[in-house]
């Protein structure tokens, strides 16, 4: 890898001239355009870095209520004082409810609970996640299975029980990866996953259309997943996760809606050839690299 260039491992995914690593004013939490007053959210995963990066973009953003659920509980009160002191509106009701999303009981009780303590949620945002770094046999099925368990069943239980809302309307984000379109060796599991998960985001936008469906690529951050050599690229700002899913349920987002949309790529670019994107899905998942159809791909030689 060239190491002179520390956007490259970002260049291969990128879809704009423009790159971001950094917040910018279009996905800033606190400007205006991305008011949540009056919004619920429910983040799950929120004992990652990026988890805890949108919890506090939503604060900041004026949010009526979050609710924030993962695994270790020390770490959701931590995260839960932050964004109680980041908060725009002193008014913003925060809930923590650990779950075990691959558990269908322990999802339900998350949802139940909600429903008790907060209400309807207009904004789920998936984030939790699992990744194994082995190759194919190195471990044990379960182990590799796991990453399907934590990437695909519990936000597919997630979404089921968003669904179950009286009324269900709203938003809802996948955190993705970029790595589904390429193949890294011992990361089968995880790209595999995750590939899933976008599928499962494109059903969801079909079949639903009163919900609003997105995939959002967080870039390449240092976390406790990120492989050792990756480390030196890992520059993009939690934040801008936490931005770009505000923006994503505006409605200057809606022609975004079952699509794919990265930190990294630069709205205004993007709305400029927002023709060009609709037409030949720039933003959509590939099923292979050719034009098929009748009479086949024009082969060019």
């Amino acid at each position: 890898m060239d190491y002179a260039d520390l956007d490259a491992v970002t260049w291969p995914y990128q879809l704009t001239n423009v790159v971001h690593r950094d917040l910018y004013p279009t996905v800033e939490p606190s400007q205006p355009h991305l008011s949540a007053v009056g919004r619920t959210v429910l983040i799950t995963g929120v004992s990652g870095g990026v988890g805890k990066a949108i919890a506090e973009a939503w604060a900041i953003a004026g949010a009526s209520a979050i609710v924030l659920t993962g695994r270790k509980v020390d770490v959701l009160n931590d995260v839960a004082t932050k964004i109680r002191r980041v908060a725009k509106l002193p008014s913003t009701k925060v809930l923590i409810q650990p779950a075990d999303l691959k558990s269908e009981t322990s999802v339900r009780q998350l949802w139940d609970t909600t429903a008790a303590e907060i209400g309807k949620i207009d904004v789920l945002i998936n984030d939790a996640g699992s990744m194994n770094y082995a190759p194919v046999g190195g471990i044990e099925p379960s182990e590799w299975w796991n990453d399907f368990e934590v990437n695909v069943k519990g936000p597919y239980l997630m979404c089921h029980y968003f669904l179950k809302q009286v009324e269900a309307k709203g938003t809802i984000i996948f955190v993705g990866s970029g790595t589904i379109g390429s193949i890294f060796p011992n990361m089968s599991s995880y790209t595999s996953s995750k590939l899933a998960q976008t599928k499962l985001m494109e059903f969801l936008h079909v079949e639903n259309p009163d919900i609003r469906c997105f995939t959002l690529l967080p870039g390449l951050l240092k976390t406790q997943m990120t492989a050792e050599a990756y480390l030196p690229f890992a520059r993009d700002d939690p934040m801008l996760t936490g931005g770009v899913s505000l923006f994503l349920c505006t409605p200057r987002a809606d022609w975004m809606r079952g699509c794919i949309m990265s930190v990294n790529w630069d709205i205004e670019e993007m709305e400029a050839h927002k023709k060009e994107i609709q037409q030949e899905g720039r933003n959509k998942l590939a099923f292979l690299n050719a034009k098929l159809g009748k009479g086949g791909h024009p082969w060019e030689t």
